[in-house]
């Protein structure tokens, strides 16, 4: 219908209106108002049925073959983790042009003079020459007046009775294994107890009010608050120095390194890190140390490692016995050189970050957060044994 059909047909219909105003006009804007909203209704319509079609040629996913079901991967792609770093220790020619770093424990021990008394915390214990004890101070050393005999093994072998672990890690009590019994000493009081423990003890290891006793034979678990002495399921010279009863398993060649604590252990992967792939579990003087959540011990390197002999310090994840960093120390021209028949043995930590080691005659320090290799103390010829207090 025109416009013009249209307008005919109000013009009809307002001559059968009553008489008053015209509303011609007034139904001729209403008709027209509804023609233009259905002309909008019908292109909202259409262009929403455009947007709908046009979304669904967007969204559509690739056609598949009939009769097959994607469906997305549940499974992660596992990380592998990265190789632990590897630091290289200078010739020993090259030990005298490290840094040096600054700590409590004298740098010179050869200087160190013998006094009677003299203030401050026990930093270490040392034999000198002499065959006496030395409580290592700062301002000196005062000479421990306890009577002692040599540790001897089954085999009628003797030692000193000073072990690298001897000394309590707040430097305030010290430790003594001997046959049948042990020695601890007060180092603030000067008191002296003697705990019958049987057997041929040769290595103690704190554990806060506690000391766990070694022998090759039997183990014991010595609590110095009661005197009860209590037998180990195990045996032998695998317990780690510090906070925790930590122990590294080695079986030997094609076996696995093992953390274990109580019940639970976790595989120490050292295969291609360390001699045979094990650790020197049993040999005396190279246990491992503790710190927080790591564990560092040294080792014979793995023939791959170095074109030279050399020792391997590695530090692993207590929780999950993955390898964090490693340190080749090789020996020099002959064994004596630096490592020797003990090896570059571990002796404690400075702080959360820095390995003690022993190298010959001098203690380094090895930071595992930067691999920085510093000089703590040269240590003299006269020196048998010794033991550090923990920082």
């Amino acid at each position: 219908m025109t416009d013009q059909r249209l307008r005919e047909l109000f013009d009809d219909l307002a001559e059968t209106l009553p008489e008053g105003p015209s509303r011609a006009s007034e139904l001729w804007r209403q008709g027209t108002r509804r023609r233009a909203r259905g002309r909008w209704t019908a292109a909202a319509v259409a262009a929403t049925v455009t947007a709908l079609v046009v979304a669904g040629v967007a969204l559509s996913p690739e056609p598949v073959e009939r009769g097959i079901t994607i469906y997305p991967s549940l499974t992660p792609t596992p990380a592998i983790p990265p190789p632990p770093a590897m630091d290289t220790a200078p010739p020993p020619s090259g030990e005298a042009g490290l840094p040096t770093l600054a700590t409590e424990l004298p740098q010179e021990w050869a200087g160190l003079p013998v006094v009677s008394a003299v203030p401050g915390p026990v930093l270490a214990l040392a034999e000198f020459g002499d065959g006496k004890i030395y409580l290592l101070k700062s301002g000196g050393r005062v000479p421990l007046d306890v009577k002692l005999g040599d540790s001897v093994d089954a085999g009628g072998n003797g030692g000193t009775p000073l072990k690298p672990n001897a000394l309590a890690p707040d430097g305030t009590m010290a430790a003594f294994p001997q046959k049948d019994e042990v020695v601890v000493v007060d180092l603030v009081i000067g008191q002296v107890r003697r705990y019958p423990v049987p057997g041929f003890n040769e290595v103690v290891l704190w554990r806060g009010e506690r000391l766990l006793v070694e022998q090759e034979e039997a183990n014991y678990l010595l609590d110095l608050a009661t005197g009860k002495v209590r037998r180990q399921p195990y045996a032998g010279f695998a317990g780690v120095a510090g906070y925790r009863d930590l122990r590294i398993v080695s079986p030997g060649e094609g076996g696995r390194t093992v953390l274990q604590e109580g019940g639970w252990e976790v595989e120490l992967d050292v295969r291609r890190l360390t001699d045979e792939g094990g650790m020197p579990v049993g040999v005396l003087g190279r246990h491992g140390w503790q710190r927080g959540g790591l564990v560092a011990q040294s080792a014979y390197a793995h023939d791959d490692l170095p074109a030279v002999a050399a020792d391997v310090v590695v530090v692993a994840d207590v929780a999950t016995g993955r390898v964090v960093r490693t340190l080749l120390l090789p020996w020099g021209n002959s064994p004596d050189t630096r490592c020797g028949k003990r090896g570059c043995a571990v002796r404690g930590w400075i702080g959360q970050e820095t390995v003690i080691i022993e190298s010959g005659d001098r203690l380094l320090g090895w930071n595992i957060g930067t691999g920085a290799l510093s000089r703590v103390a040269d240590l003299p010829e006269g020196v048998i044994a010794y033991s550090l207090r923990g920082w």
